[in-house]
């Protein structure tokens, strides 16, 4: 019966063995030399003067399924705001404007609004829907004062009764 020797050619065990003395080895180890063989070259075409057209329907941007590039989309949106009269120089000067703006970018980036769905990890919007009698909006009491009335109900202290900001 033969054991695994997982490609050593030598047994499990005779490999451990050898592995354990090579630990307690002080000396240089001669380890056999591996011969490197060259990749093959390259498969060439026989003339480069006459090569095909990229396909347009794929490389193009006009494709929906093509990313676009950070440089297409700066053009766009240049191009988007010259056609309505806003100039690139200008930036929002009101401070109303500016907190409408930051109101708008902080309501863009929260996760969780039952009013839209923003990335795939979301539940669906038929799933954030409160119930119809349920109280939307409270918090409840927080954990850390349950924890405290309990153990004061039960005649417990902790340094935590004696510090009033904690």
């Amino acid at each position: 019966m033969s054991t695994p020797t997982y490609g050593t050619g030598k047994t499990a065990n005779q490999q451990l063995v050898e592995d354990m003395t090579g630990i307690l080895a002080l000396g240089p180890q001669d380890k056999p030399q591996i011969s490197y063989t060259p990749r093959g070259e390259l498969v060439r075409p026989s003339t480069t003067t006459v090569l095909p057209e990229p396909q347009e329907e794929i490389a193009s941007a006009s494709n929906s399924a093509w990313p676009e590039s950070p440089e297409e989309r700066r053009r766009r949106i240049r191009a988007e705001a010259d056609e309505h009269g806003v100039s690139r120089s200008v930036v929002a000067t009101a401070p109303q404007d500016q907190r409408l703006e930051l109101q708008r970018r902080i309501r863009e980036n929260q996760q969780g609004v039952a009013t839209n769905r923003r990335y795939l990890s979301e539940p669906p919007l038929t799933y954030r829907q409160p119930e119809a009698g349920a109280v939307a909006g409270d918090l409840g009491e927080e954990e850390w004062k349950k924890e405290r009335a309990a153990k004061r109900g039960a005649g417990k202290s902790s340094w935590r009764d004696y510090v009033p900001w904690l």
